[in-house]
């Protein structure tokens, strides 16, 4: 049996990642389709993650596990589990905090998801940007632009940010089911997996 064996950065990392525009206010949409995803005031998603990354001594790093994310309004809870199971950390975010905890350390805290991830790990996710990601839409605030398939109107790629995101599968109900994130600067890939 193979065990996996996440580090704090790497925790870390997923959890910010996997939080979304949670510790901002989200600015007004531009689209019908950033308005559907702002308009929904709860979300609950179950998942998969894996992440490919260079850590701050630039060695590359893996790591792979669980998620549960519950989203009310602003305010977020998202839990990372091993693949085994065992809970490896929680972070709440709302909108002027952000808390996380994980086994035997103290709670660390921040005004913002995005500060407490940078003080933990010297880099940044698009944290602001993962919650419309995941509607799928581009998020409000920046240039984006997007590749959709012509038979269904679905989006398959999405760039923005620095980022490039590719949706690889739908749901029937046409929500997000698998999608990879990738930036080449600095370098680091993310696959999710959404169960719902």
């Amino acid at each position: 049996m193979r065990v996996f064996r996440l580090d704090s950065a790497a925790c870390l990392a997923a959890l910010t990642l996997l939080l979304g525009a949670c510790a901002q206010a989200p600015v007004k949409p531009a689209s019908p389709a950033q308005a559907a995803a702002t308009a929904r005031t709860q979300i609950d998603y179950e998942g998969r993650f894996a992440i490919k990354y260079n850590d701050q001594n630039g060695a590359e790093r893996n790591a792979y596990g669980n998620f549960t994310w519950h989203q009310e309004g602003e305010t977020v809870s998202v839990e990372l589990k091993s693949p085994l199971g065992q809970t490896l950390a929680v972070i709440e975010s709302a909108p002027a905090s952000a808390t996380l905890e994980m086994p035997n350390r103290a709670p660390q805290t921040a005004p913002k998801v995005d500060d407490l991830m940078h003080d933990a790990l010297g880099f940044a996710l698009p944290v602001s940007n993962l919650r419309y990601w995941l509607e799928p839409a581009p998020a409000p605030g920046s240039k984006a632009t997007t590749d959709t398939d012509p038979s269904n109107g679905r989006i398959k790629e999405l760039k923005q940010d620095g980022w490039t995101v590719d949706y690889y599968e739908y749901a029937a109900d046409n929500s997000v089911k698998r999608m990879n994130l990738v930036r080449t600067e600095p370098p680091i890939a993310i696959r999710i997996v959404l169960d719902h």
